[in-house]
Order: structure tokens, then sequence, then C-alpha cells
């Protein structure tokens, strides 16, 4: 499966979170990460309506995690940001372009391979990534 630039920028974006411990602002995160301030925006309201990220309001306020990033998971991100998070588009549905015939003999397969990575991503925390990401 690639990473879209909606992972990646939620990822980055949650990472600043944790490293930072108070509520952060979506422009501090731009500025600090380089990413687009109004891409942004849209990521944290699926991010928000998803209870990842909660907002603070006021003159400190900005955004902080909505829990522990130990309990958030890269699949929980995934799941947030993401329109369709199948690591091959036979998996996605029957009736996609690439199935030969309904279903494609791969199908099956695929769906096995796609369960093992769903359950990888739901192994790998939060917490992990902005540990490995910070040393």
């Amino acid at each position: 499966m690639q990473i879209t630039t909606k992972t990646e920028y939620s990822l980055r974006a949650l990472c600043e979170l944790c490293f930072r411990e108070k509520p952060v602002s979506l422009r501090i995160i731009a500025d600090t990460q380089r990413l687009p301030l109004k891409y942004l925006e849209h990521l944290f309201r699926d991010l928000k309506s998803n209870d990842i990220v909660r907002s603070i309001s006021g003159a400190k306020g900005g955004y902080i995690l909505n829990k522990n990033a130990e309990n958030i998971t890269l699949f929980d991100i995934l799941q947030a940001v993401e329109k369709e998070i199948s690591p091959n588009p036979c998996a996605c549905s029957l009736d996609t372009p690439y199935c030969i015939g309904l279903p494609c003999k791969f199908h099956d397969v695929w769906e096995k391979i796609n369960l093992q990575i769903f359950e990888y991503y739901k192994k790998i925390t939060l917490s992990e990534i902005c540990k490995e990401i910070k040393e």
C-alpha cells in the first residue's frame, strides 16, 4: 500500500502534537512541518471527527491529542483521513477496472494479504512512530 500525503501529513502533524504536549495551532504545525495550512485544516476536521484530536479555544488554544499516543494506531489515522484504505485495488470491490473477472482469481489472495497488513497497522502506535522520528 502506498501511503498518501493525507496520511503522511497527518502523521507529521500528530507527531508535532506529541512533541509539544500542549495545544498547538495549525499555523505553528504548518510552519514547523512545512505543510500547507489549508490541507491541514481539512485533515484536522477528519481527525477531530474521528476523536483523534480535539480543539481548545482561546488565546493559548489549538489542537491536542484526544487520547494517549499509545492508544492511537496507524490504522486509526488511516481510517480517519483516507477514503479507501485497501492496499490493493482488487480488494476494494469486485467491480473495479483492475478485476479481470467477477471475482478475479487473485481476489481472495489479496484479501488475505490486506488483512495481514491491516493487523500490522493496528499494532503500530503513534507513540512508537514519534519515538522513532525523535531518535
